[in-house]
């Protein structure tokens, strides 16, 4: 009978088998990155509950947290057109980024436009920690079922509606803006017969 050597971990969990396990499920060291989440995060009525448009916002998000190593979160910039090119609808954008913050998952400092620059939207992921070290803020914590359906339901219009009237100026029809209504002796010439208005 072979003796028993108690030093070999060959085929323990921290042998052969263990070694083969980390070495297939770490984190790929030549994929440009890698981005996590916990299983309660993903379990979470926040995550749960978004809209194809908003999961697809938050991967690309993911993505350029990734492409910046993690050292950059609060300070992440994707653009319009780079939501577009990952998948969410172009006119969803915006009700994506909404559906995100409102659910807690995404921190957005808004950006702006004007005088020939334009400043876009940087973002912070709320489940992981930003770039001055702070740890995660987990905003999405506080998301309940209520909260989600009342987005379905009604805050999500309520914020289209908001997008919809900021900067845009009320059109005044043509015939108002081009033809004053008659004065008193142009109407009684007319109705005797003579179209023609009186000169000022």
């Amino acid at each position: 009978m072979t003796p028993i050597d108690f030093k070999d971990k060959s085929r323990t969990s921290r042998g052969k088998t263990y070694n083969l396990v980390m070495k297939h499920n770490k984190p790929p060291a030549d994929q440009n990155g890698w981005g996590w989440f916990t299983v309660d995060f993903m379990c979470s009525v926040a995550f749960r509950s978004l809209s194809v448009n908003a999961v697809r916002a938050i991967m690309r998000l993911v993505v350029e947290h990734c492409a910046h190593g993690g050292l950059h979160n609060g300070q992440l910039i994707v653009t319009h057109q780079q939501f577009k090119a990952h998948g969410v609808s172009g006119e969803y954008v915006a009700d994506a980024i909404d559906e995100l913050a409102f659910k807690g998952l995404v921190k957005v400092r808004r950006g702006r436009a004007g005088a020939g620059t334009s400043h876009p939207n940087v973002y912070r992921l709320t489940w992981l920690g930003d770039h001055e070290g702070a740890p995660p803020t987990n905003e999405w914590l506080r998301c309940t079922e209520a909260m989600a359906v009342a987005w379905s339901e009604t805050i999500r219009k309520q914020h289209a509606d908001k997008r919809g009237s900021v900067g845009r100026k009320k059109k005044t029809p043509l015939r108002e803006a081009e033809i004053r209504p008659l004065r008193e002796a142009e109407i009684r010439r007319v109705a005797n017969g003579s179209p023609r208005r009186i000169s000022e």
